[in-house]
């Protein structure tokens, strides 16, 4: 069974780094998303400004935004800095920060994972700050995540 999840895991983490580098275009294009949903399996959805709505391909997501995925889904998520979040079933995460303005050196990634699973791979933010324990952080009912320039699998329950 955990070779299945490692397998699961995997596939999610080859789809999302095919699609890494395909930037949204012309209308789909917004300057206040901080994220696109890049790979999405099964009913996904966000939760903004307390309205729920069913997540697609392409959707632009932002500061405070809380996406879901429920059972026997996932969803693959690239961040503008090209960090990559993948979530499997019933998991729930809030985007609760994100700045990515190197020439100004404005530079953050914070998101809070309720319950699930997550996947992540570090983008341009972690090679980029001077400050990983204040600028990139995961956090989880256990305690908060300091990361830099790695590739983590994180379980909340």
């Amino acid at each position: 069974m955990f070779l299945v999840k490692k397998l699961r895991v995997s596939f999610v983490t080859l789809a999302l780094f095919s699609l890494l580098f395909v930037a949204p275009t012309g209308a789909q294009a917004d300057e206040n998303a901080i994220a696109y949903v890049k790979v999405l399996n099964g009913a996904c959805y966000v939760e903004s400004a307390g309205a729920e709505r069913i997540l697609q391909i392409g959707d632009p997501l932002y500061k405070d935004d809380i996406v879901k995925t429920r059972n026997e889904s996932s969803l693959g998520v690239s961040f503008r800095d090209n960090t990559l979040v993948s979530l499997g079933s019933n998991s729930s995460l809030k985007l609760n920060n994100f700045e990515f303005d190197p020439d100004n050196k404005k530079l953050a990634f914070a998101v809070q994972l309720f319950e699930g699973t997550l996947l992540y791979i570090s983008g341009i933010i972690a090679k980029l700050t001077k400050n990983p324990d204040e600028d990139l952080q995961i956090t989880t009912p256990a305690g908060t995540i300091s990361v830099r320039g790695t590739k983590m699998f994180v379980r909340a329950e």
